[in-house]
Order: structure tokens, then sequence, then C-alpha cells
């Protein structure tokens, strides 16, 4: 098995990262549309002492007619990287380096590396600067700017269990 086909798994599972950034943002819309309503209406019908967001109804009203994104694309892209991504890049990219120098013993790592035109210091130069925009990229918004009621937070009981 030549190393080039290790680089077009690399290039498929980048562009695997993009539809799903692509459906993460999708469902983050309905999931915040949910949440709104958990806080509003369920939560108010359990204990009507607080309402979270006196107009909610008309926030609820109005992304139903203009939907928009509750999640920016760079912050879709950071969390499905750090959440998936970061995982399966690693495993290819030692599979890679694996193949260019424990696999070809017969040859030097940078002609196990070449492709076709292309010099095998470039390939590796260019996985080396792909590898450093992923860490860039996994490690960019280090907070959270979607709305996340979960994350962050200490776990506790739900019950609230007391001695009896």
């Amino acid at each position: 098995m030549p190393a080039y086909l290790l680089l077009v798994g690399l290039l498929l599972l980048s562009m695997f990262l993009f539809f799903e950034v692509r459906r993460y943002r999708f469902y983050d819309v309905w999931r915040a549309r949910v949440r709104l309503l958990q806080e509003n209406v369920f939560a108010n019908a359990f204990d009507p002492a607080g309402v979270e967001h006196p107009r909610w109804r008309e926030e609820v009203g109005e992304d139903l007619r203009r939907p928009t994104f509750k999640v920016s694309f760079f912050e879709a892209l950071s969390r499905r990287v750090r959440r998936v991504y970061a995982l399966l890049f690693a495993i290819v990219g030692v599979a890679w380096v694996s193949k260019v120098t424990l696999f070809t013993p017969e040859a030097q790592w940078t002609e196990a590396a070449e492709l076709p035109g292309v010099p095998g210091i470039v390939v590796a130069t260019g996985l080396a600067v792909f590898y450093f925009a992923v860490v860039v990229v996994a490690a960019w918004p280090a907070e959270r700017h979607a709305k996340g009621e979960i994350h962050g937070v200490e776990s506790g009981d739900w019950k609230g269990t007391r001695e009896r």
C-alpha cells in the first residue's frame, strides 16, 4: 500500500469534518429552540416563580420565522475537532509517519513520502503545517461563546439526597 493512500484518507477525513460542522450547526439551532422552551414552558409549569426570558415567545417566534445559527462556524469546527476528529487525524498521521519510516526500509523517508511530481520534504512540510493548523483550530476558542448551561458547571445530585 503506498503512503499517498493515507493522504487521500486524510483528505476524505477533512471533507467529512466540514460536513460534520455544518450538521452540528443545524443541530445547535434546534437544541437552542428546545432549550428555550424547556426553560420557559416546562420549568414555568413546575415552578411558576421565575421566568428565564420575559420575551421568550417573541424570541421563539422570530427564530422560527428567520432561523439563525447560534454557534459560529469556527466554534463548531473547533468543538468537532476537539471531540472527535483530533484523534482520527492523529491516527492517520501516525500511520503515515510509520509507513514512510518503518515500512519502507529500502528507501529514505523522503523518497517514501514523495508524491508524483512533489518531493517528500514538501509533502512532510505540508503535513506539518496541516497538523499545526489542526492544533490551532482545536485550541482556538478557549471558551464557549454559544450558550451552554451544562458545560463548565460542576455536577451535582439531581434529587438532592438528604438524610432521613
